[in-house]
């Protein structure tokens, strides 16, 4: 438990120089799309609200990395625009990140689907306490208070019934907190990209297949690969098996209900890094319910 307690917060307090994966993993991406693409926007068609929580590394204390994220969205009745917002509240030991951010997208019909371009802005506040260290005058272990950063975030996103596309930054600003006498900063926080995509196959009138691949790129690190395949029966019941470069396996379990809409999704991810032997894996649940007046579009099959 100490070791893994010193492990991370290194990682705090070194990420400017590591330049890690800062911004949260989502294991079920692809049912939480507005938390890392704003041109995601309005893609469910009616107004959608998702909830989830990630607590990883169970069994390491108060320490591990929890994450909250909810979001809203619908399209616009007077044109091709689609509005919404989302909460991300991230906390890993001593430090605390929450995002409020604001969604447009403009949505252009294209072939069988749409092309939906979109943007956020919002802000991001990074609080840190000292933590009980050896060295308590290390000037990178202090209370820097709460610090509020602008945030900006941009993506295009193209989606069928049976398709998906999308690129997205979901936050184009870098910015650094520095730390009263500290030679480095406190915290530097690098753009994120990503580049993902899935189809849904009908093997038959009870079965589709769900496959899909994300790919996620941090300035001044290794480049990161997510493949999923899922298996989706009676249009209701799915399971599925998931690979993270660099990180860990997943299984996923999702269960839906066509009118209203209704899914749950649970995974769980075991890591295959060196803290395999500390923790007991982590899991992440998500919640989406979708409503409104186009009543075709619900009775629709929903894959994502």
């Amino acid at each position: 438990m100490k070791k893994l307690s010193l492990i991370l917060v290194n990682i705090l307090l070194l990420c400017a120089a590591a330049f890690s994966q800062q911004d949260p993993i989502y294991t079920q991406y692809m049912f939480n799309g507005l938390a890392i693409n704003p041109g995601f926007t309005g893609a469910h068609e009616v107004i959608s609200l998702t909830a989830g929580t990630r607590i990883q590394w169970t069994g390491t204390s108060s320490e591990k990395p929890v994450t909250h994220t909810f979001s809203a969205h619908a399209p616009l009745a007077i044109d091709r625009g689609a509005v919404g917002g989302y909460v991300i509240a991230d906390k890993i030991g001593n430090t605390t990140r929450n995002m409020v951010m604001g969604s447009y997208a403009y949505r252009i019909p294209m072939g069988l689907g749409k092309l939906s371009f979109g943007m956020s802005a919002g802000f991001t506040t990074f609080q840190s306490d000292p933590v009980d260290a050896k060295d308590m005058d290390d000037p990178l272990n202090q209370d820097i208070g709460t610090v509020t950063k602008p945030q900006i975030g941009a993506g295009l996103f193209y989606y069928t019934d049976r398709f998906f596309l999308g690129l997205s930054a979901p936050n184009l600003m870098k910015y650094t907190i520095e730390a009263n006498g500290a030679t480095m900063p406190y915290y530097e926080y690098q753009r994120h990209f990503f580049a993902y995509s899935g189809y849904v196959i009908k093997m038959s009138e009870d079965l589709q297949f769900k496959p899909n691949v994300l790919f996620k790129y941090v300035d001044g690190a290794p480049m990161q690969l997510d493949l999923n395949a899922n298996f989706l029966f009676y249009e209701k019941f799915g399971i599925g098996a998931s690979y993270r470069s660099l990180d860990a396996f997943s299984i996923i379990a999702e269960f839906q209900l066509p009118q209203p809409f209704f899914r749950i999704g649970y995974s769980y991810d075991l890591t295959h890094t060196e803290l395999f032997s500390q923790q007991y894996g982590t899991h992440e649940i998500v919640l989406n319910y979708r409503f409104g007046i186009k009543k075709n579009i619900l009775l629709t099959p929903r894959y994502f």
